[in-house]
C-alpha cells in the first residue's frame, strides 16, 4: 500500500487538526444502538488516525453491515476498501462527483470525533451557566449547536441528573433564526407543546416530533418570524443526518426520539434551551444570587399566593443580561406564566416582558 497516500486520505477525510488531539477512551455506553454506533465510528477513526488500517477496514465494515442506512458507516467502509485495494483514484473519482454530500458527511465525522475529545464536564459547565433554578417539571432538554449534542436531564429535587447525550442537526442555514425561511435553527428557551405521532407526518419526520413554541413572546417582541420549530426524527431510510441538514428543526435519530417519548417519557411544557456555545465562563455567582433575590421578592409584592418551589429561572441564550422565569399561574394548571428580565441603566433587575400562554403542565406525552 502506498503509505503517502493513505496518509493524505487520512488527513482529508478525519481533518488532520481535530486528531492531533490525544487519544481518549471511548465512552462504554451501549444502552442503545446509537450509542455503540457512534462507539463503533470513534473507535474506527482511531484506527485510521494510528494507521492500524485492517482494524479501521473491519470495524468500518462490521459498522456499516449493522447500520445500512449509516450513510457516514457506508462511505468511510467504502473508502478504506479502496486503500486496501490502493484504488486511491476511485475514491477521488467518487468524492469530487459527489463534492456536497462527502462533505456534509465529513462534517459528522467532524462533530463526532469533537464530542468524543471533549472535556466530560462540557455539559455540566453549560448547564450551569444556563440554569439558574429549576421548578417541578420533571426533565429538562439542552440543545447545544455548536456542538451538535442534546442533553436530557432529569429534575430529583432540584438537582439535574444527566440521562442521555445524543447527536443532532440543525438547520441548513445555521443557527439564529430570524425570518420565515432561513432555514435556521433558533437560539432561545421553549417548551414542548405537542407530540405528534410519526403515522401522522410524512417520512421526513420520522418517528414523531415533538413541536415547540417558536416563536415565544420574546421572538415576536424582537419581530423574528417562522413556524413548525420541532424535535423530529430521521427519514425511515437514514440512520442519521449531516449537522446542519434541516429547514431549522432539531433532528434526532429515530431510536434516539422515540426515546425521550416511551423510555424517559418526557411531559407537555417541558423547557427546552437552545443555545450555541461550548460554555459561558463569563458567568458570575453574584449576579445569579442577585437575580434570583429580585425575582422572589417581585412576586412576593404581587400579593399573590406563589410556590416558589415551583418557579424555573434561565439565563437566556445569546441575549446579554437577559433572564427569563416561568411558572404555573395561579390557580391555573394549563398556563404558564413567562417573564423575561434585564438589568436597566440605574443598575436594577426590571421585568420589561411578560405573558401567560395556554401550555398544558405535566401532561405525558406517550
Amino acid at each position: 500500500m502506498n503509505n503517502k497516500r493513505h496518509q493524505a486520505w487520512s488527513k482529508q477525510f478525519l481533518l488532520a487538526a481535530l486528531l492531533s488531539a490525544g487519544m481518549p477512551s471511548v465512552a462504554h455506553d451501549d444502552a442503545n444502538q446509537s450509542a455503540q454506533a457512534e462507539k463503533m465510528l470513534i473507535e474506527t477513526l482511531r484506527n485510521v488516525q494510528s494507521m492500524q488500517l485492517q482494524e479501521a477496514t473491519a470495524l468500518a465494515k462490521s459498522l456499516s453491515d449493522s447500520y445500512p442506512d449509516y450513510r457516514l458507516a457506508q462511505l468511510l467502509s467504502a473508502d478504506l476498501l479502496a486503500i486496501q485495494a490502493g484504488n486511491f483514484e476511485l475514491i477521488e473519482r467518487i468524492h469530487k462527483a459527489n463534492p456536497r454530500t462527502v462533505e456534509r458527511l465529513k462534517s459528522e465525522a467532524e462533530v463526532r470525533w469533537r464530542h468524543a475529545h471533549s472535556d466530560d464536564n462540557q455539559a455540566d459547565a453549560v448547564l450551569a451557566s444556563s440554569v439558574l433554578k429549576v421548578g417541578e417539571q420533571p426533565h429538562i432538554v439542552v440543545v447545544n449547536l455548536a456542538t451538535s449534542r442534546l442533553y436530557l436531564y432529569e429534575n430529583r429535587a432540584g438537582q439535574l441528573k444527566l440521562l442521555a447525550n445524543y447527536y443532532i442537526s440543525m438547520g441548513t442555514g445555521g443557527a439564529g433564526k430570524q425570518r420565515e425561511g432561513d432555514r435556521k435553527t433558533p437560539i432561545g428557551v421553549y417548551h414542548i407543546i405537542d407530540w405528534v405521532p410519526g403515522e401522522r407526518l410524512a417520512d421526513l419526520y420520522g418517528t414523531g416530533a415533538l413541536p415547540l413554541n417558536y416563536p415565544n413572546i420574546w421572538d415576536q417582541a424582537l419581530g423574528r418570524t417562522g413556524h413548525g420549530i420541532w424535535l423530529h426524527g430521521t427519514p425511515s431510510n437514514t440512520f442519521s443526518r449531516p449537522p446542519q441538514s434541516s429547514q431549522g428543526c432539531v433532528v434526532l435519530n429515530n431510536q434516539e426520539m422515540e426515546s425521550l417519548v416511551s423510555q424517559f417519557n418526557i411531559a407537555m411544557a417541558t423547557p427546552v434551551i437552545i443555545l450555541d456555545k461550548s460554555f459561558d465562563a463569563s458567568y458570575f455567582e453574584a449576579e445569579k444570587l442577585a437575580v434570583l433575590t429580585e425575582i422572589n421578592a417581585w412576586l412576593v409584592e404581587q400579593g399573590q399566593q406563589f410556590d416558589w418551589s415551583k418557579v424555573s429561572v434561565y439565563r437566556y441564550p445569546s441575549e446579554e443580561g437577559l433572564y427569563y422565569a416561568t411558572f404555573p399561574a395561579t390557580n391555573d394548571t394549563e398556563h404558564l406564566v413567562h417573564q423575561y428580565w434585564r438589568r436597566g441603566h440605574d443598575g436594577g433587575w426590571q421585568l420589561v416582558l411578560q405573558t401567560k400562554d395556554p401550555i398544558i403542565i405535566k401532561t405525558r406525552l406517550s
